[in-house]
């Protein structure tokens, strides 16, 4: 009854408007930023084992990694990319996964990992990007806040996607190079966490690449936006 209680009530903070009105972008047609150069990131983009040490340990990593990032964008000359970077890095910022290249891949925890029963993993659709991430990240705190304690939310922006108004959006050719990563994250995420009830919160465009991924894991729900 209590793991009932528990999914209503991700449930309902998924729907809520919050989630909505943060992840979904205008439709304004906008390039997408130009992409910069990035090193190789040093960590992999595997779940490590979740303990508190080894994911306090993953952190610390990736910080490393942004900073390394931060240093070749500003050495290329793109001070936006390089100071969403260092916003990356912040004190509190748990990001799990960074990959500066070929647009970027990002993967950040909201929430105690170690400890969770309930995991969401916001997929987002046309739109977002590394530069422009606080669309994602707004849309991950609230449903965290709204969810409890126990619960963790994990930003996945684990794909180039396409722009609001563009070829790309409307057909599913970024949808099916996504969620091979999708499935594999959702894999290692259950092997790291086999206890924990884990949901797919997808918006527009993110939705193919969770029906896709969702074919080749088992044990995740679906809520589509």
């Amino acid at each position: 009854m209590a793991s009932r209680l528990s999914g209503i009530r991700l449930r309902r903070a998924v729907l809520s408007a919050l989630v909505v009105a943060s992840v979904a972008v205008p439709v304004s047609g906008a390039a997408r930023p130009a992409e910069v150069p990035a090193p190789v990131p040093a960590t992999s983009g595997t779940v490590p084992v979740a303990s508190a040490q080894a994911l306090s340990e993953r952190y610390d990593a990736t910080r490393a990694v942004l900073v390394a990032a931060e240093r070749t964008a500003t050495a290329h000359g793109d001070g936006k990319r390089a100071a969403a970077l260092r916003e990356f890095r912040a004190p509190g910022r748990q990001v799990l996964t960074f990959d500066g290249r070929d647009g970027g891949r990002l993967f950040e925890v909201f929430g105690d990992l170690s400890t969770a029963d309930r995991i969401a993993v916001m997929v987002p659709g046309a739109g977002v990007s590394v530069d422009n991430y606080w669309r994602l990240r707004s849309g991950s705190t609230s449903l965290q806040r709204a969810s409890g304690d126990r619960a963790v939310v994990v930003a996945w922006l684990g794909y180039q996607t396409p722009t609001t108004v563009s070829l790309a959006a409307v057909t599913s050719g970024r949808a099916e190079e996504a969620a091979s990563g999708l499935t594999s994250f959702l894999r290692d995420l259950g092997a790291s966490k086999p206890a924990a009830r884990t949901t797919l919160v997808c918006h527009s465009y993110g939705s193919a690449d969770c029906a896709r991924a969702a074919s080749g894991a088992q044990g995740a729900d679906i809520v589509r936006q």
